[in-house]
């Protein structure tokens, strides 16, 4: 049996050479999403550093959360700063590492690399923490505030807070940062009211 590895990554010579063989490579997170949610892997290497599309590993993080897939996930990065752990571990990641074959190696023996190529992923086994129930409520109301981009504000909101709050972003820190994009006092107070029911 094989285990495939998932890297979503704009330079595939970061693949180290002894995973070859067993390696798949992307450059897109939409692209990494769908092939977790298609396959299973050993586990997804993902620059924290934009991708294609605009896409990063913490968005593909927390789009692997909220699709049920629990995959382990590392955030590959140049250089690891104070608070990065952190940061990963809130977006979903399970790690962050450094974009070295070693790091990458040792991560493979943190998870235990037992997965095999094939089959369906499994949901997470874990109650959602109530940040995350709380992002997700917010994608479905934003909606009605600011059309289809609003999964993609709520993004950006999370890019901007993550760095500052790794130890965890609290709800109404959230909610206030969200609620500052939608225009109008009157339709600001009912998206807070809808949103922290």
């Amino acid at each position: 049996m094989t285990t495939a590895i998932l890297f979503v990554t704009n330079d595939a010579a970061i693949v180290p050479p002894g995973l070859a063989k067993v390696a798949k490579v992307t450059n897109s997170a939409d692209e990494a999403l769908s092939l977790c949610a298609a396959f299973r892997y050993g586990a997804v290497f993902c620059d924290a550093a934009p991708l294609a599309n605009g896409g990063s590993g913490f968005r593909l993080g927390r789009q692997m959360r909220r699709h049920g897939i629990s995959t382990p996930l590392f955030l590959m990065t140049s250089s690891i700063m104070s608070g990065m752990e952190g940061v990963a571990t809130a977006s979903g990641a399970t790690a962050s590492i450094s974009r070295t074959a070693t790091a990458i190696l040792d991560a493979l023996k943190s998870v235990g690399n037992a997965v095999t190529g094939s089959g369906l992923p499994g949901p997470l086994e874990r109650p959602l923490p109530e940040i995350d129930i709380v992002i997700e409520r917010a994608r479905i109301i934003l909606k009605k505030y600011a059309g289809p981009v609003a999964s993609m504000m709520i993004d950006d909101v999370l890019d901007d807070l993550y760095p500052k709050y790794p130890a965890g972003i609290a709800v109404d820190v959230f909610s206030q940062a969200v609620a500052s994009h939608v225009s109008g006092d009157k339709a600001r107070a009912d998206f807070l009211a809808e949103l922290l029911v």
